[in-house]
């Protein structure tokens, strides 16, 4: 039986302070699906495990596959295992999802300097966008966190907390990265000041590894596009739409100065 003294002993402990709650979301498509699902350390350590954090909830995102069927029944052995919270086909939610963000599939269009790049069409700008808004579309924290399946951490980093609280201190930082490829000479130049542990800036944006508050982004928000967004080739992609909405609003970005993500394409 718990005495007096106990329950005060209690009572005076310090609460741990609640950690916010953080989806983490990638998809894969028809030339890396099986990095992603049928490796055991991808997806579980390198993209997951390495940011050190106890995401609420994991989603995979199926993308465009050619075999839709055999891509689910190998992705589910990844919730059976725990290695993800959920597995997500895009075809099976295509059409809601657009209503919600208020887009169109004709609206992905490339663009005229398509030919410099391998297979970008009207479908690969589509594509590029869907995995992405499926998984905003399903998420149900407060922060989410999306890296293309391309995108990994080779070690432990310690930097969602941070980012996080940067964010709820100045409601004008909206989106927080790593730096990419290890290169903090490239992301220093593009910044205009730093804010603790974070380069500031007023330009770019990339979906290979960012944090954002669900409530901003979670909303139909893609329908702008700057003209002089040239650093965004192939057409009116996803990240072009996002920069552009940031642009129109001062939005900034943070990016962590003492960790990076690593992308490296993947051929199937």
């Amino acid at each position: 039986m718990i005495n007096l003294f106990q329950k005060i002993q209690r009572l005076l402990q310090p609460t741990k302070k609640q950690l916010p709650t953080v989806t983490f979301a990638t998809s894969c498509w028809e030339k890396d699906w099986k990095k992603l699902v049928c490796d055991p350390a991808y997806l579980q350590t390198l993209q997951i495990g390495n940011h050190n954090y106890p995401f609420d909830d994991t989603m995979l995102i199926i993308n465009n596959v050619v075999d839709l069927q055999t891509v689910k029944r190998s992705a589910e052995d990844l919730v059976k295992r725990k290695i993800v919270h959920r597995v997500i086909p895009a075809d099976d939610h295509e059409q809601e999802i657009l209503s919600f963000f208020e887009l169109d599939r004709s609206r992905f269009k490339a663009g005229s300097d398509a030919h410099l790049y391998e297979n970008v069409t009207d479908d690969w700008v589509f594509y590029n966008a869907r995995g992405i808004l499926t998984a905003l579309y399903f998420c149900q924290t407060e922060y989410f966190l999306y890296l293309t399946g391309d995108s990994f951490l080779e070690e432990k980093i310690n930097w969602i907390p941070r980012a996080i609280d940067c964010m709820n201190r100045d409601p004008s930082f909206k989106v927080a990265n790593l730096t990419w490829n290890h290169c903090y000479r490239e992301a220093k130049k593009e910044s205009y000041g730093t804010k603790r542990d974070f380069y500031v800036s007023r330009t770019g944006f990339s979906d290979q590894c960012f944090l954002v508050r669900t409530s901003d982004f979670r909303q139909p928000i893609y329908h702008e596009v700057l003209p002089e967004a040239t650093q965004y080739p192939r057409g009116d992609v996803l990240e072009k739409r996002i920069f552009s909405y940031m642009r129109n609003r001062d939005w900034k970005r943070l990016t962590y100065r003492h960790g990076s993500y690593m992308h490296k394409n993947i051929e199937g």
